[in-house]
């Protein structure tokens, strides 16, 4: 008998002989799932490398989505951190230039809130419809060294208060929108 080259060997033309090690419980479980289901070896191995490779594109794809998840996130935390800010910052100035009300005025205070308050929805509802967003219009990173706080939350003078005609709600009564 002499050796019978490797192309020869193959059963079938375009088939290859691969040669793998399997620890040995997994080799036991490959030739117990064979015998159950009268299929050979080749064929579940064929189909397994098959199924392996096909899901191969799909990892690609839900790392594309998770990058864009975490991008998403990472724009949304931005957007609250800014908001929290916002929010501390109008605080500050609100009660900065809120004065307080004594009981008697305090019926005409309510009223004057209530229509502050609508011309503020209005405003902010405006806003939105044009498409126009306060995160759009900061910096995206902060120069290193440079403060850009506001001065009334710097502990400046009312002087800092929004003008009146500049659009601000509430601004052309000299206390803000609150």
């Amino acid at each position: 008998m002499g050796v019978v080259p490797a192309a020869a060997r193959a059963r079938e033309p375009g088939r290859s002989r691969v040669w793998a090690f399997l620890p040995p419980a997994l080799r036991e479980r490959l030739a117990s799932h064979c015998a159950a289901a009268a299929t050979a070896e080749s064929a579940v191995v064929t189909a397994a490398l098959h199924q392996y490779f096909e899901n191969a594109g799909d990892k690609e794809l839900v790392l594309r989505r998770l990058d864009r998840l975490d991008q998403a996130v990472g724009h949304t935390l931005r957007a609250l951190d800014l908001q929290c800010e916002a929010f501390a910052v109008f605080m500050k100035i609100w009660f900065a230039h809120t004065p307080s009300v004594g009981a008697d005025g305090r019926r005409a205070a309510l009223a004057l809130s209530e229509n502050r308050y609508r011309q503020f929805v209005e405003y902010v509802a405006a806003r939105m419809a044009s498409g126009a967003r306060l995160a759009r219009d900061l910096p995206r990173e902060r120069p290193a060294g440079e403060d850009r706080q506001h001065p009334a939350a710097a502990g400046q003078t009312a002087d800092a208060a929004p003008q009146p005609g500049t659009g601000a709600p509430g601004a052309d009564e000299g206390h803000g929108p609150g």
